[in-house]
Formats: C-alpha cells, structure tokens, sequence
C-alpha cells in the first residue's frame, strides 16, 4: 500500500486495516474455491454421470450466497470505518464486483447440474459432449487462472484471459451452427436440442463472468477498466 493510498491512521489502526482487507481478499478466494469446485463437479455430472458430485453442485449453492453476504458486509465495513481512498477503494469495489460475477458462476453451475439430472444420459451419447467437454476445458481454466491472476495483481495474466474468451465464443458459434442442423434432423426431441442449447449458453457465460474478473484486475492497477491498446486492436478486428 502506497503512502497516498493510505488511510490518515494510527500505526495500531493501520495494522487492524490491513488485516481486515486481507481477510476480505481472502473471503474472495475461498468463494472463488467453491464457485470452481462447483463448476467441476456440475461438469463432471454432465459429462461423466458423475451424481454424487451433481448432487454437491445443487445443494451447496448456499455456501456461495452465504460467503456473497459476508464480503459484502465486511467491505462496508472497511468503507465505513476506515475511509480508504485511491487504489486501496478500488480493490475493495473490485472484489464487491467480483464476488457479483461468482455468485452468478455458481448460479450457472446449479443450471448445468439439474440439466445434467435430467437428460443427461442422453445429452452424453450425442456428439456435443466432446463439444462441451472442450468448451469446459478452457472456461475452468480462464476460471482458476481469474482468481490467480486477481490475488496476484496480473494485469498481463489478465489480458491473455480476456483473449481465451474469445476461443470460447468461437467454440460456442460452431457449436450452434451444428446445434441447429441436429434440431433439424431430429425434430422429435426438442427437449433435448433445447437442454444442449441451455448448457453450451451457460458454459459460455462462465467465460464471460470470468473476462468481467479479469478487468477488475485491470481496474486495480490502471484505474480504468480498459484493456492494453494491443488487446483492444485485437478485439476489435474479432468483431469486424
């Protein structure tokens, strides 16, 4: 923490405000933690049947809600208390965003799950499941590598994140594209066509809750939320 960062304290008071800030950072990580396990475990039951941990991923949503509650009552805390100003208040706002942006991870993870328990045996024998396993693979690990990158403060970290959002866009377009020949060949199940269409948009999501992660990084260290001007030029020819 800069001097022009810090709070007008006493060195007693100071230790009691670093302290406290640090239990918020680390309130954000262990609800990081669940926010990934439960993501793993509502993959797991939709890709491998894997009950057991589907059942884990609907039922513990409430560890994420109660964790939301506490951060948000510690950094009005910490806003009340101690004033901070400068790059100390923008961390505190950034992790009262992030923990919005897990809250809503873990409500997607709840959604893949009950999908799972209900057509998932079926959704498993279609050739979408290698599709999703894919699009797993790269939003878990935009997912643990967020929250890596937000307790170390890496913007660069950041930045390549935001571009792996980009391979999952990719990958959700050519999913839909292949989506829609397969509800025109098989007209019979549409439940199933619009089971697969709910999973590949909240698996896509994610990845968007995790990009929203990653410019709160940014935010921090830059006092902006706007990407490197290299990054930006790259999305913005990705959109042309």
């Amino acid at each position: 923490m800069s001097d022009k960062d810090t709070p007008n304290l006493t060195p007693h008071t100071l230790t009691r405000y670093d302290d406290d800030l640090g239990a918020l950072r680390s309130l954000l990580m262990n609800m990081g933690g669940v926010a990934e396990q439960h993501f793993d475990d509502a993959l797991a039951y939709l890709l491998d049947g894997d009950a057991e941990r589907g059942r884990v991923a609907m039922e513990q949503d409430y560890e994420i809600d109660r964790l939301e509650v506490s951060i948000d009552e510690m950094a009005i805390h910490l806003i009340a208390r101690y004033a901070p100003t400068a790059g100390d208040l923008r961390t505190i706002m950034s992790i009262v965003k992030a923990i919005t942006d897990l809250e809503r991870v873990g409500d997607k993870a709840e959604k893949l799950a009950r999908i799972a328990e209900e057509v998932g045996p079926a959704l498993q024998s279609t050739a979408f499941a290698t599709h999703f396993r894919v699009m797993g693979r790269i939003v878990k690990g935009m997912l643990h590598d967020a929250l890596d990158a937000f307790v170390r403060q890496d913007c660069v970290a950041a930045e390549e994140i935001m571009r792996r959002d980009d391979h999952v866009n990719h990958e959700y377009n050519e999913v839909h594209e292949v989506l829609l020949e397969y509800m025109e060949k098989h007209p019979e199940s549409p439940d199933l066509s619009l089971r697969m269409l709910h999973c590949m948009r909240a698996i896509e999501r994610i990845g968007d809750h995790c990009t929203n992660i990653a410019e709160y990084i940014i935010f921090q260290q830059r006092g902006t939320g706007e990407c490197s001007s290299g990054l930006r030029e790259a999305k913005e020819r990705t959109q042309i």
